[in-house]
């Protein structure tokens, strides 16, 4: 293996989680990026649309989380992303 494969097999997690911890990573991350791009807009700016798209992104990022941390997995969320939502 080359120095990049060693170092990326060293870092990797090797932690085999159930399809719906999967998910909740996973819904949980893009949740977090949608949240991170609609607060960033001037509130006086924004549409209705745009409100209800920002509390359902807070909303996910909360069930997300609640099945991670049943799972005993919260570890595998960025925990800057938790002062988010």
């Amino acid at each position: 293996m080359t120095a990049a494969d060693i170092a990326a097999h060293k870092f990797g997690s090797h932690v085999r989680v159930s399809p719906e911890v999967q998910r909740a990573v996973t819904r949980f991350e893009v949740a977090a990026l949608r949240v991170v791009e609609l607060a960033g807009l001037d509130a006086r700016g924004m549409s209705a649309a745009q409100f209800d798209s920002l509390a359902l992104a807070q909303d996910t990022m909360v069930e997300a989380r609640l099945v991670l941390e049943r799972a005993g997995l919260l570890h595998l969320i960025d925990a800057s992303a938790l002062a988010v939502a």
